[in-house]
């Protein structure tokens, strides 16, 4: 192993969790992050989609460069993004990961829960609705 935590290991989870929480400090001011185990999302709230878009894409590159000096890798095809707005008009954001434009998703799943683009909490009752959690 030439780096990284061992798999199954009883301290890997901490010392990666340890590990990963350095990679908040190098958020630019403005954005925010969270993270479970390998699992990040960021983000930042703004009047003007075009600043929100400027911020997050100075994270992306940011942890971009954090995850180069590691030896760590973000997975491009698995880094999606989801514009949360009231607007009804159509919102264009372009952010990449070095070269690779990243997808919007338009309800995102994190941590088991799914999101809408208007934040009415729709995407996520339905779901419950068809496991048979939620009933109407």
């Amino acid at each position: 192993m030439k780096h990284g935590v061992p798999q199954g290991g009883i301290l890997s989870p901490t010392l990666f969790s340890i590990f990963m929480n350095d990679c908040q400090t190098i958020l630019p001011k403005g954005v925010y992050g969270a993270i479970y185990a390998d699992d990040m999302a960021i983000w930042t709230t703004e009047e003007y989609i075009g600043t929100a878009q400027a911020r997050l894409q100075l994270a992306l590159e940011a942890l971009r460069m954090w995850t180069e000096k590691w030896l760590m890798k973000i997975n491009p095809e698995k880094t999606t993004y989801t514009t949360f707005t009231l607007s009804t008009k159509s919102q264009t954001v372009h952010l990449k990961i070095g070269e690779h434009q990243l997808r919007e998703e338009p309800s995102p799943t994190y941590l088991g829960v799914t999101f809408d683009k208007r934040l009415t909490r729709k995407a996520q009752t339905d779901k419950c609705q068809e496991w048979g959690i939620l009933r109407t």
